[in-house]
């Protein structure tokens, strides 16, 4: 079944041209067109509902290959005469009256853990339960009108899946509610842990994904994912080195559906993640902190000093990171498929090492203008970088070019760092009037590199977290220097194709709200 959400207006020609999958199609009552062969050649299309009172434009050939003296049209009882003449849909030769039985979800998808979820009903009129699997208990089998219903799911030992079926009293009209459960080893939102520290106090990273339902769970999917993407973490200096330091947790966090949504398209997850548009996402982080510090050895003491990186379930490239002044931070890593350096290991050691833990600033170059006088609205200025600095963030970068004032200024004239270690121009998106250590790094393109001044704020930060003190001597001794060459992301140099502006970490203020 393939529903049309309310945020869709018009379907593009094209859209779903020769998808087997579809059988029942439901378009809302918001869309407005359907353009040309948008279900061409979707041959096993054998019901349509169109919940609009007025037909929706439809391009002649629409639905190209579909049998439309076959499917069955549902549509709303006093627009029967309105769709039996307008264009495209008039093709339609079973036409007939919709009645209002929606049970939503439609599909539920559960562990094999004794579970509970929330049903809502909107009918018409009276309803009654006329079947259901043995193993689920409603919390009423009839009512009328919309009724929220407890859907009790019993514990079972092996993977199962049955229909929940709904019946209008007055009509031969019924609607379904599809539940599996999927065996697994594991419960729902049991805590895992991966990695236990045996240095210092424990710094705490949890590792969550987000648009995981059960039965990619249960495929191994998940802890797949919480594992690769805990190696990409610690697989770059100084991370590296310094791993014993952390203790590393997951839990299997189970979403009601697969995938992420976008502004035009909507999914139900765990903690709400989505593309708010390009590469830029969101989530509920209230959320995410609560059910982190519930699963995890992370509480309201030390969630400023903790990091929570949430995976969603989804290919394509993104990212962003959000900080609070306290400390606290949420890194949503994708699992990008892209070439390198802008594949998942990148994202996750831009993001989440860097912004997230290091609360490092972003080296690369969007406006070929000064700081101070670009009046764009699409990113950070002067204001926002010295509220990172007041915070005792953001040492990769400087504001200043005075080769004894920058926060590197130490390693300038080290033998040790002088090679690689200077002053250039350009970084916090902006080509002039922002200052960096080295000519490229992570937190520039992604590459598998931070440079030495971001290497040592890392340090010093695990230090401080560990309970431990930090000595400039033992971070050189320590120091691995594998840099990567690449070239620089920078949308004003020639012959470098930039793969799509990357949002910078988004700064609250305070605490989180959970804290409050």
């Amino acid at each position: 079944m393939l529903e049309i959400p309310q945020s869709v207006q018009n379907i593009g020609e094209g859209a779903f041209i020769g998808c087997s999958m579809i059988e029942k199609l439901i378009l809302s009552d918001n869309l407005e067109s359907i353009g040309s062969v948008a279900f061409g050649n979707c041959f096993y299309i054998n019901s349509i509902v169109c919940k609009s009172i007025t037909p929706s434009y439809m391009h002649m050939n629409a639905f190209d290959g579909v049998e439309k003296e076959n499917v069955v049209l549902e549509i709303p009882e006093i627009a029967i005469q309105q769709y039996n003449s307008a264009p495209g849909w008039c093709e339609f030769k079973k036409i007939t009256a919709h009645r209002k039985l929606v049970c939503r979800p439609s599909e539920l998808k559960t562990l094999n853990g004794r579970t509970e979820r929330q049903l809502v009903l909107d009918a018409e009129g009276k309803w009654e339960v006329v079947s259901k699997p043995d193993w689920c208990t409603l919390s009423t089998m009839s009512g009328e009108k919309k009724t929220e219903l407890t859907l009790t799911i019993d514990a079972g030992s092996e993977s199962r899946e049955g229909e929940i079926v709904f019946k209008l009293d007055e009509y031969d009209y019924t609607t379904t509610c599809r539940v599996a459960q999927y065996y697994y080893e594991h419960e729902e939102d049991e805590e895992i842990t991966l990695q236990t520290h045996s240095r210092g106090k424990g710094i705490n990273l949890v590792f969550l994904g987000d648009g995981f339902d059960a039965e990619n769970i249960s495929n191994g999917d998940y802890l797949r994912v919480m594992n690769e993407q805990m190696e990409r973490f610690f697989d770059i200096e100084p991370y590296h080195t310094y791993r014993d330091y952390f203790n590393v947790s997951t839990a299997i966090a189970v979403s009601p559906e697969s995938g992420i949504g976008t502004v035009n398209t909507i999914r139900n997850t765990k903690f709400e993640t989505t593309f708010t548009g390009e590469v830029g996402l969101r989530g509920n982080y209230s959320t995410i902190f609560n059910y982190a510090m519930e699963v995890s050895p992370v509480d309201e003491s030390n969630l400023n000093q903790s990091l929570i990186i949430v995976t969603p379930n989804t290919i394509d490239y993104g990212g962003i990171t959000e900080m609070w002044t306290d400390g606290s931070a949420i890194a949503f890593c994708p699992l990008s498929e892209d070439s390198y350096p802008y594949d998942a290991r990148g994202i996750i050691q831009h993001e989440a090492g860097g912004h997230g833990f290091g609360k490092l600033g972003d080296e690369y170059i969007y406006h070929n203008t000064f700081i101070d006088f670009c009046d764009c609205t699409c990113c950070e200025h002067v204001f926002e970088f010295n509220i990172a600095k007041s915070l005792g963030w953001y040492e990769n970068l400087s504001l200043t070019g005075k080769m004894h004032e920058v926060p590197w200024s130490h390693l300038i004239f080290d033998d040790r760092y002088s090679d690689v270690v200077d002053i250039y121009e350009g970084g916090f998106m902006h080509a002039r009037g922002v200052f960096r250590s080295e000519q490229n790094s992570c937190m520039n393109n992604n590459i598998s590199y931070y440079n030495a001044i971001s290497r040592e704020a890392i340090v010093k930060r695990i230090m401080e977290y560990a309970g431990e003190s930090y000595s400039f001597e033992k971070f050189v001794e320590n120091d691995k220097r594998d840099a990567v060459n690449s070239l620089s992301r920078s949308a004003e140099r020639p012959g470098v194709t930039v793969r799509g502006n990357q949002y910078a970490p988004r700064i609250h203020k305070g605490k989180p709200d959970i804290l409050k």
